[in-house]
């Protein structure tokens, strides 16, 4: 079910999905070939208008999942961190997906993700998890 009181972004069988950060460089393209019904959310500042929270959710409701994007310059670890905050305040309305979740750097820091702090999420989240710098285009 998209979130309550708030409109989507995009068209509810759109074929793609840009999430993007006005004047930035990095992007989350989501391809919907078979035309389920999505829903996107802006979260900073919209959804979550303040404390830690991830840039973007986008969900393909007849799949039943659920993309916490975040773009951040360089700080994978603050990305994972505000991944992690999203997903505990809107654990009511994330009960019924399967939860994914996508940073897009704008650069990488070797150290930061060898890091322990980061390593944490790479384990919890497994494979759902991706990280890239510039953008991730991705079938959903």
């Amino acid at each position: 079910m998209p979130l309550k009181n708030y409109q989507s972004l995009c068209a509810e069988n759109a074929s793609q999905i840009v999430s993007r950060d006005k004047g930035k460089p990095q992007y989350h393209k989501a391809i919907n070939r078979d035309k389920n019904y999505v829903t996107q959310y802006q979260i900073d500042g919209i959804v979550i208008r303040d404390g830690v929270r991830c840039d973007f959710l986008l969900i393909n409701e007849d799949k039943k999942n659920a993309y916490l994007i975040e773009l951040k310059g360089s700080d994978l670890i603050k990305a994972a961190e505000q991944l992690d905050r999203t997903e505990s305040v809107l654990h009511n309305e994330l009960t019924v997906y399967n939860i994914y979740y996508r940073i897009v750097a704008n650069k990488c820091v070797t150290h930061d993700i060898k890091s322990s702090a980061y390593r944490k999420y790479q384990v919890r989240w497994n494979r759902r998890l991706v990280q890239k710098t510039g953008y991730i285009e991705e079938q959903i």
